[in-house]
């Protein structure tokens, strides 16, 4: 074995297999024993009932956390309920987030009602945007927030930077503030410790006693900043949800089609990892070439813009096909085959946010999802049937292929 194929394997490995004993999945997914590694979830209902030591990556309907995370939490879900200590920092976005534990990093979260309640403390920054948002717990970091309706009820250590639809504010803040909303409330125990640069319809607002030293100056320059800052959060999730769901439908799709070929292709990339990788080169490369000389010719050009439209609808689905091919390995190589549709199509779907994750990661994760591209079209196109069709006496037949 040369060092292309160990470095092509490392990296199916490490992309593949090497957390598959760290994955759940499954329609109802319950962890009540302490976890010592990273714990990847994909399911209908998720529960934390014990610490994990690692890292959470969650995605699924219900999501409630109720033990310590000792690391991060990346989740996505429709509902999520994080109620326990957590060691570093949360990325999430769902439809309604909960927040009543301790997070020693930052939280940055989309969501169309977001609530830190009020046993709450966040010791980093709070970074939000969502349709309803509610502080009622302590930041010791700055907040930043974008929203139809900003609530805070509780109190901010430092900076607050607030835009939205309405801003009612009855807490403290000890940092600066700047405040752009179409209405802004002072409630009757709001307080201000710092300097308050603000912008709403109604012009200069009278903020009583609620300044305890600084000043509040009214910047009209503002208000354009504002149009349609409120509208920020709710197409942030549409974005996210949408994204998400149009992934999970064309996981679900795939595999409910071509479920077979992907099972063999899995098992391919593994044992052939170099032919299938060059196939996948081949294929990358040399299919705009032949684009290119199709169209370049009068009679070719149909078939050209037809192949090119299939060239770029492949590669706009690849990192969906990479997901489930690693999905379909980890259920050959460690379950013996034994997961249903439901259980790979879940696999995948949380492979997939994992994948995304690893093409942020500049040039290297560039490279990587490269590389996995043209494994997982190599291993295809090494498994696709071509079948004989058609012919007549003494002539060959014309061969097509067959998934």
């Amino acid at each position: 074995m040369n060092i292309v194929t160990s470095f092509v394997l490392a990296i199916i490995v490490f992309s593949f297999v090497s957390v598959s004993d760290q994955m759940k999945s499954g329609d109802r997914v319950v962890i009540g024993e302490k976890v010592h590694h990273d714990l990847y979830i994909a399911g209908g209902t998720v529960t934390i009932n014990a610490p994990v030591e690692g890292d959470l990556i969650v995605a699924g309907g219900t999501i409630t956390v109720s033990d310590s995370i000792a690391q991060d939490i990346l989740a996505a879900g429709g509902t999520i309920v994080v109620d326990g200590f957590v060691g570093d920092d949360i990325r999430c976005a769902g439809g309604t987030v909960v927040f009543s534990g301790e997070i020693l990093g930052d939280l940055i979260v989309a969501g169309g009602n977001v609530h830190l309640e009020k046993m709450a403390v966040i010791n980093g920054n709070l970074v939000v945007t969502g349709g309803e948002i509610t502080v009622d717990g302590r930041i010791k970091g700055d907040i930043k927030s974008a929203g139809g309706a900003f609530t805070l009820n509780g109190r901010v250590e430092n900076n607050l930077e607030a835009r939205g639809g309405k801003l009612t504010l009855n807490g403290s803040v000890q940092g600066k503030s700047l405040l752009v909303g179409n209405v802004i409330e002072l409630g009757p125990d709001m307080i201000f410790e710092g300097d308050v640069v603000y912008w709403n319809k109604k012009g200069e607002l009278d903020f009583k006693n609620t300044l305890t030293s600084g000043q509040p100056v009214f910047d009209s320059s503002y208000a354009l900043e504002n149009k349609h800052w409120y509208f920020l959060g709710f197409a942030s999730i549409l974005l996210v949800v949408w994204y998400l769901g149009t992934a999970f439908l064309m996981i679900f799709v795939i595999q409910y089609l071509f479920g077979g070929i992907f099972k063999k292709a899995a098992v391919t990339a593994v044992d052939t990892t170099m032919k299938s990788l060059g196939w996948g080169v081949l294929f990358i490369v040399g299919v705009p070439i032949l684009v290119v000389l199709s169209i370049a010719t009068i009679i070719g050009l149909p078939i050209g813009v037809i192949t090119l439209l299939a060239y770029l609808t492949l590669l706009l689905f690849s990192t969906v096909m990479v997901a489930l091919l690693a999905a379909n390995a980890i259920n050959n190589i460690y379950y013996q085959s034994a997961w249903g549709k439901t259980r790979i199509i879940l696999t995948a779907f949380l492979i997939f946010i994992i994948l995304k994750l690893v093409s942020l990661i500049p040039f290297i994760g560039q490279l990587v999802m490269l590389l996995l591209i043209c494994l997982t079209l190599g291993a295809l196109i090494v498994n696709i049937r071509w079948r004989p069709y058609g012919g007549t006496p003494g002539r060959p037949k014309t061969e097509v292929p067959s998934l």
